[in-house]
Parts: C-alpha cells; structure tokens; sequence
C-alpha cells in the first residue's frame, strides 16, 4: 500500500476500529471538550518551543574558553576537553608532522605539516569533545589548543 492509499485509509477510518467512552459507555457522536481540546493544543504548541529553544540555545557561543599547551609524542594523546565546544584552534609549534584526529580516531586524521600551521575546526553546535595528537615514530612537537563554546 502506497502512503497516499494509507493516510486516505486512516482518514477516511477505514480499517480503525476506535471508540470514544465516557463514563464507561460507549459515546456514538463523540465531541471533545474545547478546554481538553485548548490544553492538548498548547501542550503541544509548548513542546515544539522548547526543541526551538534547545536548538537556538545549543548554537549559542557562551564565551568560554579552554587552552591547552603540552607536547606530542610517536604515542597517540587524548585531549579530553572540560566541557563540548564548539570551535577549536589547534598550533603545531614545530618541524615535525602532527596527526589530529577529532572526537575520535575510527577516522582519518588531518596532518599539520609545516611549522607554525594552524588547523582551525568549527562546528554549528557543542560537539566538540575530545582531540587526540600523534606523531612520526620517534618525534614530539609542541601543541597549542584554544577551544570556545
């Protein structure tokens, strides 16, 4: 059955087999009450005003900031952040090649290659959590990173 043939089906009641009772007798002409009617509406408006509201809220910068100096080494490291943000600017001060990886590491990872570069990450809402640094085998870079909410 196509969803056309289905949504025609049940508003048509076709197939439903729905009764309305009050006090324990079955209604054949059954009207709801405008106050009932009036709340079910609002609560309804109200729940899709509160997912508008976590959205807006979960977009909105706070300003805080996080920063996080220490050195990469041939060992994977794993920056967990103290609260999700939602940009992030990560400074490879150093010759050495540095593998970032984002959230997590079943990804491949962004190679800073040149000295002083800058991999700068932005998301629309407060995903970022964790980074993780590694270098070649026998190399450790100095790394730099700034996370804003």
């Amino acid at each position: 059955m196509e969803a056309e043939d289905l949504v025609k089906n049940i508003l048509s009641g076709g197939g439903q087999n729905i009764q309305v009772v009050q006090d324990g007798k079955s209604v054949t002409n059954p009207r709801i009450d405008p106050a009932v009617m009036s709340f079910i509406m609002q609560a309804s408006q109200l729940a899709q005003i509160v997912k508008i509201r976590k959205y807006f809220d979960d977009r909105t910068s706070h300003g805080l900031i996080q920063r996080y100096d220490f050195v990469a080494t041939d060992q994977i490291r794993h920056l967990s952040l103290d609260y999700p943000a939602q940009a992030a600017s990560i400074k490879k001060d150093g010759v050495n090649d540095v593998f970032v990886w984002v959230n997590t590491t079943l990804r491949p990872p962004h190679r800073m290659v040149r000295n002083g570069e800058t991999f700068d990450i932005a998301v629309e809402t407060h995903k970022l959590n964790s980074f993780y640094f590694q270098c070649n085998p026998g190399e450790t870079v100095p790394v730099r990173v700034v996370a804003n909410d």
